[in-house]
């Protein structure tokens, strides 16, 4: 694995730029890193490192490892399109299939020698002199790049609230992201904090085994069904023996989901249907009218990630599962005390409260042209032009950047239509034999103001407190279907760049 990380060297590169001498350092070996890194070798490409901080490839998938881990985006769209697995087990495959298929997909294409496991990035800098990115790991090694990419996803940062007396619990307590798999929950009166993503899918496992849950929720979410099956054997034969098939399915599951992102923009008949089909679903399962009362949201369907989920409510129906409504005050050594002074007594506490998206680069930091902080460039949210550059950080390309999330469709079609602009970037610095390529400032400018436009008409903009905007304005979120962003990446507009020829 080591003959692929290029270290410093003492003299500047005086060589013409060449694919197979364009040294590229992608940090993160989940879907994007590894998606860009086969992109980039296909184009002739070759001196490739991926940092991983963890021991294997798989990303997000590698690390949520939590009872009922699984995508809410059907199986076969939900990969990568140059990459199809014939044989998924079931419509939404869980944490367990969709590693394996990750790890399948870097073994055949021949990226898992370039992956550098256990080596956590802690520091690149862009070097304006010899213009070069230098790259510093955990163990106080540090590498040369000629183009840096930052591809750790949004939700690769876990967050656990300050709560007060946190220290003081007696009891285990892990995030759901980290799950402890040495705690038994058998017997045990377990506190589920969260009522989100995580939660939805941990909730039905453990209160197969736990004496007691108590879920704790903040603001309740809107839910639809899942309708999960598994293939039968005749289906999952059709997708081996006759592609087409699957490939009209794909087609299919990708056109419905672009069907749906109209529900996103407010006032919609969708966004309306979608309310309704959610409070059908609520009605249906929950039998108790005042409980279901409780977990009826006051926001727009949409403005935060909507959840798919067949299990979730029905939980609510056992004696020994209940919802918490009130704010937590503080924990203690027995449990968790509400601010209505009633004690939760607790042996485990699940934290299932998400991510720090707008900090998910952290801790890794990123430093461009004249030593500018990327973070500290991002104090009021972060943003880049079409998601994947920054000014003033040349030859910095990202995966996942601001405003590329989706709410209606597989984020690995956005991933592959940035690596596609990114191979094209880099295509266009060898045949012009660049030594920088940079998008400018007043390009950033003119697109963040077009699509923060846009943003305005859609759900996430209407103020329910989610965790797609910062300080008001909405910085994860894409303002319109894939489509539109395949066309708007489909080729680079090099006049918003500013490009250096190599000496």
């Amino acid at each position: 694995m080591d003959q692929a990380v290029h270290e410093l060297a003492g003299a500047p590169r005086t060589a013409p730029r060449s694919r197979a001498s364009l040294r590229i350092g992608i940090v993160g070996a989940g879907f994007g890193g590894i998606g860009l890194a086969i992109l980039l070798k296909r184009a002739g490409f070759s001196a490739i490192t991926l940092f991983e901080r963890g021991s294997g490839v798989g990303g997000t998938w590698r690390d949520n490892t939590y009872p009922g881990a699984a995508c809410d985006v059907r199986s076969h769209l939900y990969s990568l399109s140059f990459a199809p697995r014939a044989d998924w087990p079931e419509s939404f495959s869980g944490q367990k299939e969709i590693l394996a298929y990750i790890e399948d997909v870097a073994r055949r294409f021949g990226i898992t020698p370039l992956v550098r496991t256990n080596s956590c990035v802690v520091r690149a800098a862009y070097d304006d002199v010899r213009q070069v990115w230098r790259v510093e790991t955990g163990d106080g090694a540090a590498h040369e790049f000629d183009i840096f990419v930052p591809a750790v996803g949004q939700l690769s940062k876990p967050v656990i609230p300050d709560f007060a007396g946190l220290a003081e619990f007696a009891g285990a307590s892990f995030h759901s992201a980290a799950w402890d798999h040495s705690v038994a929950l058998a017997g045990k009166r377990v506190a589920l904090v969260g009522s989100a993503a995580s939660a939805v899918q941990i909730l039905p496992e453990i209160t197969r085994e736990a004496a007691h849950v108590d879920v704790f929720q903040r603001t309740p979410n809107w839910l639809l069904p899942r309708n999960n099956r598994a293939y039968p054997a005749w289906q999952r034969s059709l997708f081996r023996h006759l592609p087409p098939f699957r490939l009209a399915l794909r087609l299919y599951l990708y056109l419905y989901g672009e069907f749906l992102f109209d529900a996103f923009r407010t006032g919609s008949w969708r966004n309306r249907l979608l309310k309704q089909m959610s409070l059908k679903h609520l009605e249906a399962q929950v039998q108790d009218p005042v409980l279901r009362q409780k977990m009826v949201p006051q926001y727009e369907v949409g403005c935060k990630r909507v959840l798919f989920t067949d299990d979730y409510y029905p939980c609510f129906n056992q004696p020994h599962v209940a919802l918490v409504t009130e704010g937590i005050d503080r924990f203690e050594s027995a449990g968790i005390r509400t601010r209505d002074g009633v004690l939760h007594e607790a042996d485990v506490v699940v934290f299932a409260t998400g991510f720090d998206v707008t900090n998910s680069l952290r801790p890794v930091e990123i430093h461009g042209r004249g030593g500018i902080d990327l973070q500290a460039s991002w104090a009021h949210g972060p943003e880049a032009y079409r998601g994947v550059a920054v000014p003033q950080f040349p030859n910095l390309f990202m995966l996942y950047g601001p405003n590329t999330n989706l709410g209606h469709n597989s984020i690995i079609v956005m991933l592959e239509a940035q690596s596609r602009y990114i191979v094209q970037c880099l295509e266009h610095m060898v045949d012009r034999n660049l030594a920088t390529i940079e998008v400018s400032e007043a390009a950033t400018r003119d697109y963040n103001r077009w699509i923060q436009a846009q943003l305005g008409k859609m759900v996430w903009s209407t103020g329910c407190g989610n965790w797609y905007s910062t300080e008001g304005r909405v910085t994860a979120n894409w303002s319109g279907s894939t489509l539109e962003y395949r066309r708007q990446m489909k080729r680079v507009v090099f006049g918003d760049f500013v490009e250096t020829v190599a000496a």
